[in-house]
């Protein structure tokens, strides 16, 4: 019987995650967050390597190899933590005159690097990584601090698994997320473009990858994207946290006026052009933080929402059409950072030159080593497509462990409830939580750890908002849908696979009443997550049971967890938020747990 090839990555930049395959199927896949209850966690993912072994039934030392997920990252801000860590001041002064500018200038700037290391703000607790190689001399000298990261990160992964020190490889960014793109979703069995779109990654912030017989090969690349950074400025400038709140611009950006976008993008457009397959700089100032700080003066936040959104469609369009042009592909995977952006996904689709798109879910940098898998698997055996996001941790491993008694002391506990009664009280206008089964992988519920609600009720969002999530009064819902009839609900003339809730639909008018809760307020659109008959671990049976009462096919779904906190991951974290929120009722499996009084 052959040997079993199995990999296990990781990525330690924030968001921290693990990902295990064995045999060429994905089996585990977790962000550290869902185990520390840090959102955006950042540093070494024990707790998340310890799943996926778990899951793999594995040793670690049993491995063929395992990876990281990225060749070169600055170790100074993986161990300050900065994106969970920062302020917005702390962001200001980076790109501002405390850092960024002073560096411009061809200053040191070893004083701050001395802060991120140092300051006690950034002292964070159960390091994995010793980073007592950074001393001044490293900080100032970025060659040798890569060759230090690189030692310290394959010792730590080597000692932590059992490993020889020869086992742990390094994989270049943009593979890692052009590999997830294409062998996430079902783009497989033609030719297809997969196109990486992102901040920053291994000297590049965009890729384009020929997919041909499960094998991809780059025609085309470039370093001088800036969606990424103008759309964090924009998000800075607003007041919002970079790295996190870039989906509260886009959300904001439909308010605007037209005209007044249009007006307010003319000052951003000559930044970057489409060079063939490439985006290049046109007449990038150097200082591109201050330029959008001293233009963004006289323009209104919901008209500079709305330039970014535009600026970002157009460039990632000219993208599209020209690899069109120059290859007649005509199907494309979207995957990076920028891939998240559900509007553009929206404008892509609708191009004349595409016949089809898939925007895997979660294409953030969390889901790096799921990519890093497919591609260490390459040559070692076939390559299983990724059926279901369903990868993490299963509550149903402490359900015979659960103190119902204590529970019911301060609740009210139903044992052995039916879809149908749950489907009653979301029709009398109660909010579900749902926990069940594996926890989905990525930044999207999709219906095993989701707060749920009836999709026609306007009420719904306004007490979601106000007693549970606090969420921007702006910001839009998403919705699961039964796949059979979307056709009732949402313009998709393409049939595009849309599982993730990633990519934004129109809607039809006659069915909208029924989905008002779930769609975007203004401009009627919508991000779906279609859900399948098979596959869906009881969702499509508890959203069927709701149309057989309602008459509508369709839940409003919102991730479970508190403002500012990761989605829960097990009983106690679901208890936790059910507790500390105005929601009505908690089901864990087929037990239904409901406030007293």
């Amino acid at each position: 019987m052959p040997q079993s090839q199995s990999y296990l990555c990781v990525h330690v930049g924030y968001n921290a995650s693990a990902a295990i395959m064995v045999d060429g199927v994905v089996v585990g896949a977790a962000q550290e967050e869902r185990f520390t209850r840090q959102k955006n966690e950042t540093g070494f993912p024990a707790r998340a390597i310890d799943f996926c072994l778990k899951e793999a039934a594995i040793e670690g030392s049993d491995l063929t190899a395992a990876a990281y997920t990225t060749i070169y990252e600055h170790p100074w801000e993986v161990k300050a933590k900065v994106t969970p860590t920062y302020s917005l001041r702390d962001y200001h002064d980076y790109y501002g005159e405390r850092y960024h500018a002073r560096k411009m200038r061809g200053e040191d700037g070893l004083d701050y690097l001395r802060w991120l290391r140092d300051d006690d703000k950034f002292a964070h607790a159960d390091p994995v990584f010793d980073y007592s190689f950074l001393t001044d001399e490293i900080l100032d000298d970025p060659a040798a601090a890569v060759d230090s990261w690189t030692n310290e990160r394959r010792r730590t992964l080597a000692n932590y698994l059992g490993l020889a020190e020869s086992q742990i490889e390094f994989i270049d960014h943009h593979s890692c997320h052009a590999h997830y793109s294409y062998f996430s979703g079902p783009t497989r069995g033609q030719d297809v473009a997969v196109v990486i779109l992102d901040g920053w990654g291994d000297g590049r912030n965009q890729t384009v990858w020929l997919a041909k017989d499960d094998a991809l090969s780059l025609i085309g690349e470039s370093d001088q994207n800036d969606i990424g950074h103008v759309y964090k400025f924009a998000t800075l400038h607003l007041g919002m946290r970079p790295d996190e709140h870039e989906f509260k611009v886009m959300g904001l950006a439909p308010y605007a006026k037209q005209q007044y976008v249009e007006k307010a993008a003319q000052k951003i457009k000559p930044i970057n052009r489409t060079d063939g397959m490439r985006i290049q700089h046109d007449q990038r100032p150097a200082d591109l933080y201050n330029y959008l700080r001293e233009v963004w003066l006289d323009e209104r936040f919901d008209n500079i929402a709305g330039a970014v959104q535009l600026y970002t469609e157009d460039l990632a369009c000219g993208v599209l059409i020209a690899i069109h042009e120059q290859t007649g592909l005509r199907r494309f995977a979207i995957g990076g950072g920028i891939s998240m952006n559900i509007k553009m996904n929206k404008v892509l689709s609708e191009l004349d030159c595409v016949d089809d798109i898939m925007v895997a879910a979660s294409s953030s940098d969390e889901s790096l080593p799921i990519g890093g898998c497919y591609y260490l698997n390459q040559g070692a055996g076939s390559n299983v497509a990724l059926e279901s996001m369903y990868l993490g941790y299963n509550v149903n491993e402490e359900l015979g462990s659960i103190d119902w008694d204590g529970i019911a002391k301060t609740h009210q506990v139903s044992h052995g409830v039916s879809a149908g009664d749950v489907a009653e009280k979301l029709a009398a206008g109660d909010i579900i939580a749902r926990l069940n089964g594996r926890c989905e992988f990525g930044a999207r519920a999709l219906g095993n750890r989701s707060i749920l609600a009836d999709p026609s009720r306007r009420e719904s969002v306004q007490k979601i908002n106000e007693a549970i999530k606090n969420r921007d009064f702006w910001m839009p819902f998403a919705f699961s849908l039964l796949e059979d009839y979307a056709d009732a609900y949402i313009e998709n003339p393409k049939a595009l696979a849309a599982k993730y809730m990633a990519i934004a639909f129109d809607t039809k008018p006659e069915g909208y009443d029924q989905i008002v809760a779930g769609t975007h307020p203004y401009d009627r659109t919508v991000r779906p997550q279609l859900v399948e008959r098979t596959g869906s671990d009881g969702y499509y049976e508890l959203i069927d049971a709701f149309r057989k009462v309602t008459g509508i096919p369709a839940l409003l779904n919102t991730s479970f967890n508190l403002h500012g906190e990761p989605i829960v991951n097990n009983v106690k974290d679901a208890m936790h938020t059910f507790e500390s929120s105005g929601l009505d009722h908690l089901l864990i499996g087929d037990t239904l747990i409901s406030k007293a009084g």
